[in-house]
């Protein structure tokens, strides 16, 4: 950027101005992005450079997409896709195209993600391309996950992994531990799971702010039930998000999660309210919180809410279930309890995932009675604690006696 702008070159500043907008949208700061891509922008108009153009309009859906504003990015993802189209770029338009699946992913549209997908990956095998193919394989490994297709997500994510250690691109190789790390937990390989986590680790100093590879982990940890090391990875995560500008709306979800588990609903309660919680996942969680604290009105509510929700994964509908089962018992009504915990013991264990299979079960023993014949597997410390916690909150108080 510095040698073409003292040259005067307008041409090269442009597209070096682009790139470099770019990497920051990989760990540094996305309204300094947005600066240099808007200049990049200005520049590619006044010299009619519509390529140029096209691969601005196309980093800015990034810079829109990591600040939480999705109408945004998809605007910029169609003009960027129509240009694309134009010049006839099969590559920028592979690129815009899979961002978009990614779009269609976070807005619980997993079906419209699948499709896009696919279709990206078909073109780029064609085109010979090796990133994009590895890309996709890691969306198509999350889509099976949180529809409960454990397998198929280990093997697709599995073969993403080497993919991306083949090109040795240490972003592609996070994208494909997020959802392989989940995997392995739901498949009850929590060793596995654990390496993976490391893995992750590992590389998250390389990405600068970008948070993902400590979400990522973050996620693996809560889900495994491992509460104080998720807390501290949280955390993390979150401060990274905040410096780099971008919305840290999930991960507050997952921290909060993680404050459950270490007997802090009330801290969880309170983050939860830095963000709009109108998705499933922060939703079920609210739940759990409420229904730790004793306040079964909210608990019932959000639980109510995520079971109604098309595109709640079967993890937020046993987690909402648990939470309101136990504002059910606090209040007597043992029965609408015990038909919420046989809905998530169904729920996890159609989805067949491990831990979730364990929780419902715990929950039920402790809030409704039954019998626990997973008494024995493997729970982490921190569901144990939840499950401790909405069973001393749904207990009955003692009178006194007259």
């Amino acid at each position: 950027v510095e040698i073409f702008r003292d040259l005067g070159d307008d041409a090269e500043l442009a597209t070096s101005l682009a790139d470099r907008g770019f990497v920051e949208v990989f760990g540094g700061s996305l309204r300094e992005a947005d600066r240099l891509l808007d200049e990049a922008e200005m520049l590619a108009e006044r010299l009619g450079d519509k390529r140029s153009g096209a691969w601005v309009t196309e980093h800015q859906a990034w810079v829109a997409f990591l600040s939480g504003d999705v109408e945004l990015a998809e605007a910029r993802l169609e003009i960027a896709a129509a240009q694309f189209v134009e010049l006839g770029d099969r590559a920028g338009q592979s690129w815009a195209e899979a961002l978009r699946a990614y779009l269609h992913f976070y807005g619980r549209d997993f079906d419209a993600a699948e499709e896009m997908a696919k279709k990206v990956r078909a073109d780029a095998v064609e085109l010979g391309e090796r990133w994009a193919p590895a890309m996709m394989d890691s969306l198509i490994a999350s889509i099976r996950l949180w529809t409960g297709r454990f397998a198929e997500s280990e093997e697709l994510s599995r073969r993403a992994l080497a993919g991306f250690r083949d090109l040795g691109d240490k972003f592609g190789i996070v994208q494909a531990l997020a959802p392989r790390i989940r995997a392995l937990v739901a498949l009850g390989r929590s060793e596995e799971a654990e390496r993976g986590l490391d893995e992750a680790l590992s590389l998250s100093d390389a990405f600068g702010d970008l948070a993902f590879p400590t979400m990522a982990a973050a996620g693996a940890a809560v889900h495994l039930g491992l509460g104080e090391r998720s807390v501290v990875l949280g955390e993390t995560a979150v401060e990274r998000n905040r410096a780099m500008g971008a919305d840290g709306s999930e991960v507050r979800v997952t921290l909060a999660l993680a404050l459950c588990q270490v007997g802090r609903a009330e801290e969880a309660l309170a983050l939860l309210l830095e963000i709009d919680v109108d998705f499933p996942y922060a939703r079920a969680v609210r739940a759990l919180a409420s229904a730790t604290v004793g306040d079964g009105d909210q608990a019932r509510a959000d639980a109510d809410a995520v079971i109604a929700e098309e595109g709640a994964t079967y993890l937020d509908r046993v987690v909402a279930d648990v939470a309101a089962a136990a504002a059910d018992a606090g209040r007597g009504d043992d029965e609408a309890a015990a038909d919420r915990l046989k809905r998530a013991a169904a729920c996890a264990r159609e989805a067949g995932d491990a831990v979730a299979q364990a929780l419902a079960r715990r929950a039920a023993a402790r809030l409704v009675g039954e019998d626990d014949d997973g008494l024995h597997e493997p729970l982490g410390v921190g569901w144990q604690r939840v499950v401790s916690e909405l069973a001393d909150v749904a207990a009955p108080s003692p009178h006194p006696a007259s």
